[in-house]
């Protein structure tokens, strides 16, 4: 084995709108490629922009597909191989999945892989009734064969661990990327004929029913009816995508929505925008609450979002139980002269260079002890 240590990420996915890529992305940029070397697993063979920035540092990409009713046995089989014959190869194993984890850390165990990391990213198991019980029953096998235990937030690290000890590693960004440039802003308004006097929202996120998007659709139909000076930015794609499409189109709200999917220059689209919404049934800590913060972007939340995400004051969490304050707050967001937050994100330690560095320093501490 190398002097570098090397770490295994199983990922979700490498999509460009998936908060567990964000995350694992931000760290895998920022990490000293001198010291470590970080190889990927994804459960979804769909390449983006991340796979060439991957491969040219020098790091592999392996696919075994995401775990079903119909495929449990040979995802079991494809896992047991590939940690078979590549678990000698790594000193760390860092499993960002649950229900697969429960394979992937067992056979990593078993094939002599010493630190086996769970990492908690949210506060419920699953979107569907059926997914939560078997998830809620493989998370006690991935908890069983982890040895050590990391959380997004200390609500998602209490949801996943209970009293087991956790450390959470924080949703860190880019702070200079993301910071409020006036420049993006005139340009992507005037690419996407936002008038000056135009209030634009903007949501970031999955089509998947976590996020919670018809929610959204159907409160931004009623501001509609309240003014017309308003426009809905979706980023982002998934299963519910046609489903949101079709509602948009029944209340014939196309010309005040715009989609976009699979883009890289997330950050000019939120300093373009006005006010950042978030209607999600549940999250650990998302990525794009942060990056919207550090743009400066008024932000509205669901009270299922743990108040962690909070940086900045102009932040609010909501209920999801009542439309109609969602629809309060939004009208009272006026077009506001936007500003640097870097000292904030400081101050809360979402600065990526700084928490890389302190994740260097956990993954090097792991290491020795099992020395």
């Amino acid at each position: 084995m190398s002097d570098k240590i090397r770490i295994l990420y199983i990922v979700p996915s490498l999509r460009l709108c998936n908060g567990v890529a964000s995350y694992a992305m931000n760290y895998f940029r920022n990490i000293d490629k001198d010291k470590f070397q970080i190889d990927f697993i994804t459960g979804v063979n769909e390449e983006s922009v991340y796979y060439d920035e991957i491969k040219n540092a020098g790091s592999q990409i392996y696919y075994i597909p995401k775990m079903g009713i119909k495929n449990i046995i040979e995802v079991r089989r494809k896992i047991k191989n590939f940690l078979k014959e590549n678990a000698t190869k790594y000193d760390i194993i860092h499993c960002h999945v649950l229900n697969m984890g429960a394979f992937y850390l067992y056979y990593a165990k078993k094939y002599g892989i010493k630190i086996r990391i769970l990492h908690s990213h949210a506060t419920q198991y699953a979107d569907k009734f059926i997914n939560n019980i078997r998830n809620t029953i493989f998370s006690v096998f991935s908890k069983k064969f982890a040895n050590t235990y990391f959380a997004c937030s200390k609500l998602a690290g209490d949801f996943m661990f209970k009293n087991k000890k956790y450390t959470v590693i924080s949703n860190s960004i880019d702070v200079e990327k993301f910071t409020f440039n006036l420049s993006n802003r005139v340009k992507i308004r005037k690419q996407e004929k936002i008038e000056d006097n135009e209030i634009l929202l903007i949501n970031v996120a999955r089509f998947v029913p976590q996020k919670n998007l018809i929610f959204l659709i159907d409160i931004f139909n009623e501001l509609l009816k309240k003014s017309d000076k308003y426009k809905l930015l979706l980023i982002g794609s998934g299963p519910l995508e046609e489903k949101i499409r079709e509602k948009i189109k029944t209340y014939d709200i196309e010309k005040n929505i715009i989609m976009k999917k699979n883009i890289t220059n997330v950050n000019e689209y939120m300093h373009a925008s006005d006010v950042f919404v978030l209607p999600s049934l549940y999250e650990g800590l998302p990525v794009v609450g942060v990056e919207a913060q550090c743009a400066d972007l008024p932000c509205i939340f669901s009270n299922e979002v743990t108040e962690e995400t909070k940086i900045l004051e102009t932040t609010n969490f909501l209920s999801i139980d009542n439309k109609k304050i969602w629809i309060e707050k939004i009208l009272k967001q006026k077009i506001k002269e936007r500003k640097s937050r870097i000292s904030e994100m400081i101050k809360k330690g979402y600065k990526i260079e700084e928490a890389t560095i302190k994740l260097e320093k956990i993954y090097n501490d792991l290491v020795n002890l099992e020395e």
